[in-house]
């Protein structure tokens, strides 16, 4: 039952060499997404407005809004909500059951309105909420979350946890920083950050959960301290439930460690344990069951695509959703225009496949008879197949997206760390490299 055949064990490299690639790694990564992304630009003002949305290619219709209400961060109403001893929001108008009247994508359950996303960012605009008055820097009735602090939870770890985790899993410094140009340049995570810029809940919640990945990765293939694997799940189930699929990896490399068995097990117990019993009890304080989520009653008031498409079979999740969500996450084709001088990506608003737009992620499937011989990665393979049945299983393919989609960073990045494991070498390497040109070029044009 030992561990040797899931651990790269590499020739070390001098820590000057290792320093020099990632720096290189942080200038290339400003330089190549620095005027998209305008970090300089964060705020996270609880209210998106149509300035906003048309910055982002986005109209009222896009989003199914028809002019009014639009998309708040949810964290930060929930924060506040919190603070002023509520569990719900306050209604933005007199009739809380018409979706223009609320914020968009609450839940309305016995006359009250309560947001449904998961709590990670709640938790951090609580704590960021106490901090700024205690500095002075804002009054309590403040709703936005001080710049500098949001930029450094949000987006400063993503480079510096994915370099770490791609280490860890292939061992060499310069696939990795290749491999972390990859996941912020060559995914929908760049789309992410750019539309983090206004505080989109969704988007935020994406990012730290691809943050909790990398942690629960970089550990379970590297030196298996398994704290940071705990701490990673934890992040991930308060951004994105079904990541909750990648416990049984995480027990399953704790479990097979020949040493000191107990304390792994038990990290990762209490990380399940605190992961899902955070979410089961706030289910229970605000619809009155462990077990509702209150995402069946956020279309309440809405008659959009999306709403139609939910109220179909009478839930938000069904098998019956599968085929046009294969079409879009594996087949759907992006749309490529003239525009001027120039020319731009587009597509369907449910998204497109996600091997058009980030091809190196095949990588992953055609090492199959490799990772499938190393125990721990073909647990994290298996459990991230049962977050894209229930990916597939779900009345939509996320927020409007032309030309990606988004919901593959639910698995990316532990497809790219067992990509990391098979390492960089021959034909190999230059594949690579011209896979990550092609998707850095793709996201660029995107519109």
């Amino acid at each position: 039952m030992g561990d040797s055949p899931d651990r790269c064990r590499p020739p070390s490299e001098p820590r000057w060499q290792v320093a020099l690639v990632f720096l290189l790694l942080i200038v290339g990564l400003q330089l190549a997404s620095g005027p998209r992304v305008r970090l300089s630009e964060w705020t996270t003002s609880p209210m998106v407005t149509p300035r906003d949305l048309a910055g982002r290619g986005q109209s009222d219709e896009d989003i199914g809004v028809r002019g009014s209400g639009f998309g708040e961060n949810h964290g930060l109403l929930e924060a506040r909500a919190w603070r002023d001893g509520r569990l719900d929001l306050q209604p933005t108008g007199p009739d809380p059951r018409l979706g223009v009247n609320r914020p968009r994508d609450t839940a309305y359950h016995d006359g009250k309105v309560y947001n449904v996303f998961p709590p990670l960012f709640t938790f951090l605009s609580c704590v960021a909420l106490w901090l700024q008055e205690l500095q002075g820097l804002v009054g309590r009735e403040a709703t936005v979350f001080y710049a500098p602090w949001y930029v450094a939870l949000v987006a400063l770890p993503l480079p510096i946890v994915g370099f770490w985790a791609f280490c860890s899993a292939g061992g060499r410094s310069v696939p990795a920083a290749v491999l972390t140009a990859y996941l912020i340049l060559g995914t929908p995570l760049l789309a992410m950050l750019a539309n983090a810029r206004v505080g989109s809940i969704n988007e935020v919640n994406h990012l730290l959960c691809c943050t909790g990945l990398l942690l629960v990765v970089g550990d379970l293939l590297g030196k298996r301290r398994i704290w940071p694997a705990a701490l990673g799940l934890v992040i991930a189930m308060w951004t994105r439930q079904l990541t909750v699929f990648y416990v049984p990896a995480a027990l399953w490399v704790a479990w097979r460690l020949t040493a000191h068995r107990r304390r792994p097990l038990i990290l990762i117990a209490a990380a399940a344990f605190i992961g899902l019993g955070t979410l089961a009890t706030l289910n229970y304080l605000k619809f009155g069951s462990v077990f509702e989520t209150g995402y069946q009653t956020i279309y309440v008031g809405r008659d959009d695509m999306y709403a139609r498409r939910a109220t179909a079979y009478g839930r938000p999740f069904d098998v019956r959703f599968m085929p046009i969500n294969l079409w879009h996450m594996m087949a759907s084709p992006p749309v490529v225009e003239q525009a001027g001088m120039g020319i731009r990506v587009t597509g369907h608003p449910d998204g497109t496949a996600i091997w058009m737009t980030s091809p190196l992620l095949l990588l992953a499937l055609w090492d199959t008879r490799r990772w499938w011989r190393a125990p721990a990665q073909r647990a994290l393979m298996l459990c991230s197949l049962a977050v894209i049945v229930g990916l597939l299983c779900y009345h939509t393919t996320g927020s409007v997206q032309h030309g990606f989609y988004r919901f593959g960073l639910d698995f990316a990045p532990v497809w790219l760390a067992v990509v990391a494991c098979g390492g960089f070498a021959g034909r190999r390497q230059w594949v690579m490299l011209a896979l990550l040109a092609y998707s850095a070029i793709y996201f660029h044009l995107l519109a």
